[in-house]
């Protein structure tokens, strides 16, 4: 629910193989303490919200395994703590953002998307 963004001191939110549905909730950019994120093998559909660009202390995103559509926002280049990052098993469009590929445990190659001329491009 949108109401998980009222719980700004949160670290790790867990929700992976919870067969959630729906999309994911813009509100969860407002836990900028987060350092992990997963949301891998659930059902959720929809765009990545670009506030979740807002989540500068993330050091692992793990969004592989859904059904999300769209372009990467370009605002996930702004995780630049990322050490980990899934987004395969989706069927993103458009191009990634360049500072994701720099993540050193990632699966952008798996996406077969090119890589966004500059972080503010929506397309490639």
């Amino acid at each position: 629910p949108p109401e998980l963004g009222n719980l700004t001191n949160l670290e790790r939110l867990d929700f992976d193989f919870n067969r959630l549905s729906g999309p994911i909730p813009p509100e969860l950019g407002n836990l900028v303490n987060l350092d992990r994120l997963y949301l891998h093998n659930n059902r959720l559909t929809g765009e990545i919200p670009p506030e979740l660009g807002n989540l500068v202390n993330l050091i692992l995103l793990d969004l592989s395994n859904n059904q999300l559509t769209g372009q990467i926002p370009p605002e996930m280049g702004n995780l630049v703590r990322l050490r980990a990052l899934g987004l395969g098993e989706n069927e993103f469009t458009g191009c990634v953002p360049a500072g994701l590929a720099a993540v050193p445990q990632n699966d952008v190659d798996e996406l077969g998307l090119p890589l966004c001329e500059s972080e503010d491009a929506g397309e490639a």
